[in-house]
């Protein structure tokens, strides 16, 4: 009797936090799930399994498992972020006039790729040692457990800024921050020195979101998500 009420109330837990998604503020959908990734949300101490289609809010905190993979795109310019295994990560957004989100994609282990809409707000990626800020751009963060970050350019240009300075990563280019007290270094990027999303095997997924804006209408964003070269 004790497993029996246990599990159902497992499961009445994990409906409660699925339905609770129309009604607070959608930020990012996932676009790709692949392995074991997980969500938590916000004060709540157990996460769920995250899937296709799951609509993130602010705070949310995702983690991917070994040989596991998570892609999710921002609802309000489509930029889109792709989440390696073995990482733990929290999605920060807050919306700004009507159609605007300033976004903080904070990294606390593992690696991400992030390519970036040109903003008219603000796209932020911060570690435990610094905050890469861009408006429009491709580029890799690996943040090294209990270590420094690199960050990687594929396009544009990164600002790159710790407690003790900041840089400009462009194109080709590899930033490192040995810790928040430590300036970013920025060197060419040597070969095969980029991270690898070996974990991503599909091709395009294609996926439509429906919300409701603040007027009360209906609309539908079609979301895109091809595989990172």
């Amino acid at each position: 009797m004790l497993v029996k009420k246990s599990f159902i109330g497992f499961i009445l837990a994990a409906f409660l936090m699925t339905a609770s998604l129309s009604a607070a503020e959608t930020i990012a959908v996932l676009l790709k799930v692949r392995g074991t990734v997980s969500v938590t949300r916000g004060n709540q101490a157990k996460a769920v399994k995250a899937r296709k289609g799951f609509r993130l809010q602010n705070g949310d905190k995702l983690v991917t498992g070994k040989r596991s993979f998570a892609a999710l795109r921002f609802i309000d310019d489509k930029s889109l972020v792709r989440i390696r295994a073995n990482s733990r990560c929290t999605i920060n957004g807050k919306k700004q006039g009507k159609s605007q989100i300033l976004k903080n994609v904070f990294v606390e282990v593992g690696t991400i790729f992030a390519r970036v809409t040109r903003q008219r707000s603000s796209f932020k990626v911060s570690t435990p040692t610094s905050v890469a800020s861009v408006k429009g751009t491709a580029f890799f963060t690996d943040q090294k457990l209990k270590g420094g970050t690199f960050y990687f350019g594929t396009e544009g240009v990164v600002e790159v800024t710790s407690d003790a300075g900041t840089a400009l990563m462009r194109s080709g280019e590899t930033a490192y921050v040995a810790s928040k007290n430590s300036p970013p270094t920025v060197r060419k990027t040597k070969p095969g020195e980029l991270p690898e999303f070996g974990e991503d095997k599909g091709g395009a997924d294609q996926f439509e979101l429906e919300f409701e804006n603040e007027d009360g209408q209906k609309k539908i964003l079609k979301f895109k998500a091809e595989k990172q070269k």
